[in-house]
């Protein structure tokens, strides 16, 4: 019988709920000691120690200003708690993750007379090729592996 994978467990320090690792937002402080500036860890690999958030206290903290729900109240509280001063600096830094993930997300509009880009013919030729075409090809000089 195959054993489960050990999966990480973090923290958030807003709203104190245990998660995968995987799932929250890590923030690490930046440059020297005694700086109050943070920086995110979006590869979860910066030294030191860091601290998580989930992504519902962050959202809550950066929509704070604008329509800030009941439900939020909590988070909102546990997130200034855990930030206490520099709680403001950390939310204009997770608003601005925000905006790169929501510019980053939103897919571009393409008209229906628009010339294919070499990516789309690329995925339909790809999407096209049978195991028969495959299997004409020359063999690679590495066995195959790695593209």
């Amino acid at each position: 019988m195959k054993r489960p994978r050990h999966v990480p467990l973090r923290r958030c320090v807003a709203c104190r709920e245990s998660r995968p690792k995987r799932e929250l937002i890590r923030l690490v402080r930046a440059g020297a000691p005694g700086d109050t500036g943070w920086a995110l860890d979006l590869r979860q690999r910066a030294g030191g120690r860091g601290t998580s958030l989930c992504p519902a206290c962050a959202l809550a903290a950066v929509r704070r200003g604008d329509a800030a729900r009941r439900d939020d109240a909590g988070r909102l509280k546990g997130f200034r708690r855990a930030f206490r001063q520099d709680a403001d600096a950390v939310t204009s830094l997770l608003a601005d993750l925000e905006a790169t993930l929501a510019a980053t997300a939103a897919p571009t509009p393409q008209p229906a007379d628009a010339p294919a880009t070499a990516d789309t013919a690329t995925r339909a030729a790809a999407s096209d090729a049978t195991p028969a075409a495959a299997a004409a090809e020359p063999p690679r000089p590495n066995g195959g592996m790695h593209g």
